[in-house]
């Protein structure tokens, strides 16, 4: 059941500096930036179907990226020195900022659209 009418960016409208900062963080961190768009893209299928993505099939930055969108999302003890280090070994700091931006934002604007009726977006915007 929808709770508030509308599409995600129609429910923004009513607040524009909501939906500026929305297409803001959208054109720079969400879908633009210095990560591949396709790695986050993953995290973010991940964030909205954790069973829908398969760990094993992947590695390198993605299956780091994917463990620490976990541990973002679902335990952050999992965010050990091992995974840093892997983190570092695999991502300039630079990126790291974003990405963890990137998996918290949309953490958070998937967890928003739920409570709204809406389903989880898993590709944003």
């Amino acid at each position: 059941m929808a709770h508030l009418p509308g599409s995600g960016e129609e429910i923004r409208a009513r607040v524009p500096a909501a939906l500026e900062a929305y297409e803001f963080a959208c054109d720079n961190v969400l879908l633009g930036g210095i990560v591949d768009a396709d790695t986050k893209g993953l995290c973010y299928r991940y964030l909205a179907d954790p069973d829908a993505v398969d760990f094993d099939a992947f590695g390198g930055r993605e299956r780091a990226a994917l463990e620490w969108a976990r541990a973002i999302a679902w335990d952050s003890d999992l965010a050990d020195d091992a995974l840093w280090d892997r983190l570092h070994e695999l991502y300039s700091e630079p990126e790291l900022v974003e990405l963890g931006c990137a998996i918290g934002f949309a953490l958070g604007q998937q967890h928003w659209e739920r409570t709204v009726g809406l389903p989880a977006q898993t590709g944003l915007p």
